[in-house]
């Protein structure tokens, strides 16, 4: 899946004006009752290792997950949301539903993105992972964001260089689900010049990001 949206960026930056975004039908009424946001940080950074051996590196994953959540939290203050971080490490059925929401996150690249778009899928955008209610409710959250993104890193702790090509573009998504499990919206950013270790990087990104979330405007 990741090569095809790292594709889906290359293609989107070519175009020029090609919206990131999707979004279900009536996305903008998600807010009616919403006060708490659950925000679920997905986030990996890869050692690359001589031989391009890739192993996740904990200290830089922990970084970039601080990063992301720390400016998703500030965004979401700033529209007038409360934030509640949420973890699966320590809940079996979040981490189910992180599990399955992957799995959705990849349907919607394959059908909601070029090169090979369903145009019925963009414009009905129904796609779900199931009632979220109890998960919800534990954790005292009306909706949840999952943040979902992937960095690579060199072993000197340098980012990669443009040579390495579709490798060394960060990643970010962000997807919105609701109480129903219904994803609401979901974006996509990254570049090969954004370092998810650097807290600049990481706010540029989630600001934009989350200025095109609905009925959120800034």
């Amino acid at each position: 899946m990741e090569r095809r949206v790292l594709l889906v960026m290359l293609l989107a930056a070519t175009a020029g004006c090609m919206p990131y975004h999707r979004a279900r039908p009536g996305a903008e009424s998600w807010r009616q009752g919403v006060k708490t946001v659950g925000v679920l940080p997905a986030i990996r950074i890869l050692e690359i290792s001589p031989g391009d051996v890739e192993e996740e590196h904990e200290e830089w994953t922990e970084q970039g997950k601080r990063n992301v959540v720390a400016a998703l939290s500030d965004g979401l203050r700033a529209r007038g949301l409360n934030p509640k971080v949420m973890t699966w490490k320590t809940d079996d059925e979040l981490d189910d539903v992180r599990l399955l929401y992957a799995e959705v996150a990849e349907a919607i690249w394959l059908y909601a993105y070029p090169p090979y778009t369903f145009p019925h899928k963009v414009e009905r955008f129904e796609y779900a992972v199931g009632p979220i209610g109890k998960i919800l409710d534990r954790a005292g959250a009306d909706v949840l964001l999952v943040a979902a993104g992937q960095d690579r890193v060199g072993s000197d702790g340098r980012k990669l260089g443009m040579l390495a090509g579709m490798r060394a573009m960060a990643l970010l998504t962000l997807g919105l689900v609701d109480r129903a499990g219904n994803v609401v919206w979901f974006d996509v950013w990254g570049g090969a010049g954004i370092d998810l270790r650097q807290d600049a990087d990481v706010r540029e990104s989630v600001e934009k990001l989350l200025s095109e979330l609905p009925g959120t405007a800034q």
